[in-house]
């Protein structure tokens, strides 16, 4: 079984990131949504943090980027300026980690 801890930060108390946690079976998918309320924030970032903290992609406004170690990993979808979907695929023993997102503001 996979674990997965869920956190969400930002300069403010509207960012929201469901569900709590997760458990679920080696190879099935996991699915983490982060919804913020701050009107001039165009970015969601995804986080995840096991051995050390590493940024995984970010969406802005409808644009993703995922860094290379997890092109293969995740799908991220929706809009950065309201709401994400994170999708963590084929879910291995070393994806047990606590995962956040981050809402902020990108000009550019």
């Amino acid at each position: 079984y996979c674990s997965i801890l869920l956190c969400c930060f930002s300069h403010s108390n509207k960012v929201n990131q469901s569900p709590p946690d997760i458990i679920k079976k080696q190879g099935e998918s996991a699915e983490i949504r982060c919804l913020h309320s701050v009107t001039s924030y165009n970015q969601i970032s995804w986080y995840r943090q096991g051995q050390g903290f590493t940024l995984m992609g970010y969406l802005v406004a409808t644009s993703n980027f995922s860094e290379k170690e997890f092109t293969d990993k995740i799908i991220m979808s929706g809009n950065g300026n309201s709401n994400g979907l994170l999708t963590i695929k084929n879910l291995a023993s070393s994806d047990s980690a606590v995962y956040f997102c981050a809402a902020y503001y990108t000009v550019f």
